[in-house]
Order: C-alpha cells, then structure tokens, then sequence
C-alpha cells in the first residue's frame, strides 16, 4: 500500500515526465511528417534537390499526403521539370482543391510549360483562394497581360511567373514575422500549464 508521500512523489514524477513522454511519442510515430518537415526546410533553403528526395521518401510511407505532394511539385517547379510539377501539384489540387500554394503553382507550372489557358484557370482559383492584397493585384495584373499579350513570349511569361512566385514569397516571410513577433500568453511558474499538467 501507498502511502500519501510516496502518491504525491509519483503523481509529481509522472507530471514532469509527461510531457518528455508525448514529445517522444509524437517523435517516434511521425516519421514521416520529420522528413515531410526536412523537405520543407530544405525548400526555403534552396536546397530543391533534397528537397524533392525528402518529399519523395515521405510519400513512399503515405502517397495521400497533400504537403508532401504540393512541396514535391515546387520543388520540381524550382528545378524546371514543369511537367513533373504539373503532375504532382494536379494531383494535390485534385485531393484538395481549395490549397493556394498548390493553385499558384499549378498555375505557374502551366505558364512555363505554354499553357495559357491552363495557366489562366488556376490563377483565377488561386484568386479565390487569396487574402494577400498585394498578390492579389499582382496575379489580377498577369491575367489583364496575359489576355492582352496572347500568346506571351517565353520570356514574358518566366518574367511573369517569377514576379508571381516573389510576391508571394514576400507575402509569406511577412506572415511569418508577424506570426514570430505576436504577443505569447505567459504562463508563470506556478501555473499549471507551464509544467504541462494539464
């Protein structure tokens, strides 16, 4: 039998190590979102290759996953095999629809290759699909063009597609400081949820 120290000893130790013991969990049944995680750091980075080789890897273990797909598809796009980028980020679109960053690039993807049409289609769904004002005038401001202009030059539609593809990247880096530098709930010592008991 248990004395009422020796309960509060274990219940405090088992409170401590909680939290070690859900992260180590969470660590060892997400193998896949690890290097689902490394594709994606290795596509802000630059890296496309090993980037596409994590993305790969991580839809060998789960072919359904739309991230690794849409990452999949611009790392492609990145590395100029328009048609590997369509194909991937179709499929993505086809499991989700209404996923911008698959949109965009699809998009984008269909211009490089020279299909306005195409091109046109999932840049309007991309619009749809946007809140960023600046990329928003942007992308309306390539449709006018490419409507004007048709058929583009090639280099009229890369010159497009990259000042597409930079706005957004812009617009996310601005997300991503704003969502770095937001006011955090401070949770002091005593607080329970500071130690993960709850």
């Amino acid at each position: 039998m248990v004395d009422g120290r020796g309960e509060n000893r274990l219940t405090m130790t088992v409170r401590r190590c909680y939290p070690v013991v859900l992260a180590a969990l969470a660590f060892a049944i997400s193998g896949c979102a690890t290097t689902a995680g490394l594709g994606q750091a290795a596509l802000r980075d630059g890296r496309y290759a090993e980037a596409a080789s994590n993305f790969e890897t991580a839809l060998r273990d789960h072919p359904a996953r739309t991230d690794a797909l849409v990452g999949l598809g611009i790392a492609r796009y990145a590395q100029r095999a328009y048609d590997e980028a369509v194909a991937h980020l179709g499929q993505a679109v086809s499991q989700d629809p209404k996923r911008a960053d698959a949109r965009l690039y699809l998009g984008l993807s269909y211009l490089e290759r020279g299909d306005e049409a195409a091109a046109a289609e999932h840049l309007h769904a991309f619009l749809g699909l946007t809140h960023g004002t600046r990329v928003t005038r942007q992308v309306d401001d390539a449709l006018q063009l490419m409507r004007r202009e048709h058929p583009l030059s090639p280099q009229s539609r890369h010159f497009i597609a990259t000042s597409l593809e930079s706005a957004m990247k812009s617009e996310q880096e601005l997300q991503d400081a704003r969502w770095a530098n937001a006011p955090r709930p401070y949770y002091g010592y005593n607080d329970p949820f500071f130690w993960g008991w709850r």
